[in-house]
């Protein structure tokens, strides 16, 4: 039986919608600098030089902007589906954090998104799980993740979550218990909920 994909109410590739988006996300949301700071923290407590540091899902730069602010020691790249929110985080970025940042035009609902990407210390993505438009394509990507992480890297995930008091599409959005399922399926471990703030979650796992 065919998926019945979740028609996405914004073009994120097109540029006035980008830009509308990125003008809203925080204000709706405040409390995603509390997942940035933790993601910073975490970071900075890695004994590594460089650290190589992937954003999925990386949008308008908001979260590039402040890690490449708040750690010092990290080679950021950025991968998104949309060369419009590409633009918009080179628009935050000053010439150094420029030179510390690679970014990627790719589609994570292809099959070969990941084929071309080196290894990494930590993966993040950050309220973007859901553009794969179904649950049932999470544990698949989660899969092609898994090949891009060094044997003592990190994967954190944050999403919405399906909930009463959260988000009620369940075609789109899964609960805390299909998050974590999803990862151990996908063979991570000493996976955690490490954040939980109003809809959304994070999860921390290894390799």
């Amino acid at each position: 039986m065919a998926i019945q994909e979740v028609a996405s109410p914004i073009d994120l590739r097109n540029p006035q919608d980008a830009a509308l988006w990125a003008s809203e996300a925080n204000e709706k949301r405040p409390w995603r600098y509390e997942f940035f700071n933790y993601y910073s923290r975490l970071i900075n407590n890695l004994n590594i030089q460089p650290i190589c540091v992937l954003e999925l899902g990386s949008g308008p730069g908001f979260l590039a902007q402040y890690l490449l602010e708040k750690c010092e020691n990290i080679d950021y790249s950025a991968l998104d589906f949309s060369e419009a929110m590409h633009e918009l985080s080179r628009s935050k970025l000053s010439a150094q954090q420029l030179e510390k940042t690679t970014f990627y035009v790719a589609d994570f609902k292809t099959t070969t998104w990941a084929d071309h990407l080196p290894q990494y210390d930590v993966i993040i993505i950050h309220q973007a799980l859901h553009e794969l438009r179904h649950k049932s394509y999470v544990l698949n990507f989660h899969c092609q993740v898994r090949k891009l992480l060094k044997p003592t890297a990190i994967y954190l995930v944050c999403d919405h979550i399906f909930a009463p008091h959260a988000m009620q599409n369940h075609d789109l959005y899964m609960s805390t218990q299909e998050h974590v399922q999803s990862l151990k399926s996908a063979s991570f471990k000493d996976i955690d909920l490490v954040m939980q703030k109003e809809s959304l979650c994070l999860f921390e796992c290894k390799a």
